[in-house]
Formats: structure tokens, C-alpha cells, sequence
């Protein structure tokens, strides 16, 4: 009988091998299995939480009263506003504004310093890109910076020194790394990076 009990621990593998699921395992592989398993409570716990609070948030909280905050998967989040680098693809102006438009988003307009040191803190991070549009531009009036998708005046502009000196030639704006991301006028027709931007769900 002796024979028999330690013949059948050995045929599972280990001498201190335990049965889970009808699968023999040793002590080392039952902790992972248990572990894996309350892995698995875990995470069924944290969606059935998220799945109750989104029905609370639609009962307490009607949509025309609780603005959402989430931006969206690649967007940057700041204050009311949410931003989208295209550090991949580069594009003229025009096209940018485009793309922007198919995001439901505006590329960029800039209300002030403190945003706009915000923005130069995320370009810093993209190394590779030297050049970044915004959506700054003089195309109907020299000399007269307006931003192309609001129509409304620049109140806040950070030029480089030295800038704007394109004339008629550099009717658009973009960031420069060699000025540590001031503002340069260039050409609205070359590609460059670019920044969209949109204001948060309501």
C-alpha cells in the first residue's frame, strides 16, 4: 500500500505536489495558480465597482451638470481643455487644421502664459520634433495674428526674438526648439508638427 501512495506521487511530479482542477501541482506552481486566481476576483471586483459608479454618476448626476473630465486615449488633459500632439505625420497648415477638425478639435489656440508653458513642458518631450503649427495666423490681414478656427484677436502671443520677420512670405506660427519652443512665423505651406486642441465634454 506504502509502495502504491509514493508511486502515485511521483507519476504527479513532485513528492510535494497537491491537486487543484485535477491538475497535480507542486507547491511553487499551487501559489501561482492561487494567486492567479484571486488575481481574477480582483479584477471582476474592480469592474463591477466601475459598472456601480457609472450607474450612480447617471442617477445623482444628469449630463448637462457634470462635465467629463476624461480627454481620451493620446490626448494631454489641462484645466478645461485637451490637447493632441501629432509628432508622426507633418502637414501644411491647411491640412492640419483638417485633421484637427476630424478630431472635433480646434489646432491650437493659446490663452495665455501659463498654457502655454504647459504646452512647451509636453514639447520638450518629443526630442525629434523641432517645429510645431499652432493655429495662429495673419493669411487675411498682415500683421494682424488672429486664430484661424475662434477668429478672434491674439491676446497672448510668446515670439521669439526677432520674430515675426517672414513679411508676407511666413503667415503662420509654430513653435521652435531652437528658441526653446518661442514663436516663429513660417510658412503656411511647408509640413511641421502640430497641436490640436478641444475644450472638455460637457
Amino acid at each position: 500500500m506504502k509502495i502504491i501512495f509514493v508511486s502515485a506521487l511521483i507519476v504527479c511530479g513532485c513528492f510535494t505536489s497537491v491537486k487543484a482542477n485535477d491538475v497535480c501541482l507542486n507547491e511553487t506552481e499551487y501559489d501561482f495558480y492561487m494567486l492567479g486566481n484571486l488575481v481574477k476576483d480582483v479584477e471582476k471586483r474592480i469592474q463591477s465597482l466601475r459598472e456601480n459608479v457609472k450607474e450612480v454618476i447617471k442617477t445623482k448626476c444628469p449630463v448637462t451638470s457634470c462635465p467629463d473630465s476624461s480627454c481620451g486615449d493620446e490626448w494631454v488633459s489641462y484645466n478645461n481643455s485637451c490637447y493632441f500632439f501629432e509628432d508622426i505625420k507633418t502637414a501644411t497648415f491647411e491640412e492640419a487644421r483638417q485633421f484637427c477638425k476630424k478630431k472635433s478639435a480646434y489646432l491650437l489656440y493659446v490663452e495665455d502664459n501659463d498654457e502655454n508653458s504647459i504646452i512647451v513642458k509636453m514639447l520638450g518631450r518629443f526630442k525629434s520634433n523641432n517645429h510645431w503649427l499652432n493655429g495662429l495666423t495673419d493669411q487675411s490681414t498682415e500683421g494682424k495674428w488672429k486664430w484661424i478656427d475662434t477668429n478672434a484677436p491674439a491676446r497672448f502671443i510668446k515670439w521669439a526674438p526677432g520674430q515675426p520677420q517672414g513679411r508676407t512670405v511666413e503667415n503662420c506660427v509654430g513653435f521652435f526648439l531652437s528658441d526653446r519652443y518661442q514663436w516663429h512665423d513660417l510658412s503656411c505651406t511647408n509640413k511641421y508638427s502640430f497641436i490640436c486642441k478641444k475644450e472638455k465634454s460637457l
